[in-house]
């Protein structure tokens, strides 16, 4: 088995800019526990955000998002007004397995991302949980 590159762990530290909310064409899949927990904090039925808020991209459900492609639920001034309750999706970034398939991978997208490479260090174990859901960034 190949060594992981991020075996010293990495850095990452939000810094609010939204990049992540407003890639053109991005989407954000929904799982069970993403839907109830949005329409719980939203104070709506299931059926009513699965409406409201959702659609079928081929088999999955994802959130919709503004013509502009930005998440429905980021706002320029402010950020993300459902952060608490945010989607595992948003919850797991960076450490996902397409940005973690390599250190080429990881540092072409941080130069989109300028929280990658910065603040708090994530061990490799710690990085292991979060991107199977186990742990937030």
């Amino acid at each position: 088995m190949a060594e992981i590159f991020y075996k010293d762990g990495l850095r990452f530290s939000c810094i609010g800019c939204g990049k992540c909310c407003t890639i053109e064409d991005g989407l954000v899949y929904l799982r069970d526990k993403d839907i109830e927990r949005l329409a719980k904090f939203l104070h709506i039925s299931r059926e009513n955000f699965l409406k409201k808020y959702t659609h079928r991209e081929n088999k999955h459900r994802v959130l919709n998002d503004f013509p502009n492609g930005n998440c429905i639920f980021h706002r320029p001034n402010t950020g993300c007004v459902v952060y608490s309750a945010r989607p595992i999706q948003c919850r797991t970034f960076p450490f996902w397995d397409s940005i973690l398939v390599s250190k080429q991978v990881w540092e072409y997208t941080a130069t989109e991302c300028q929280g990658m490479n910065i603040g708090r260090l994530y061990s490799a174990e710690e990085i292991e949980k979060i991107k199977n859901g186990k742990m937030d960034t």
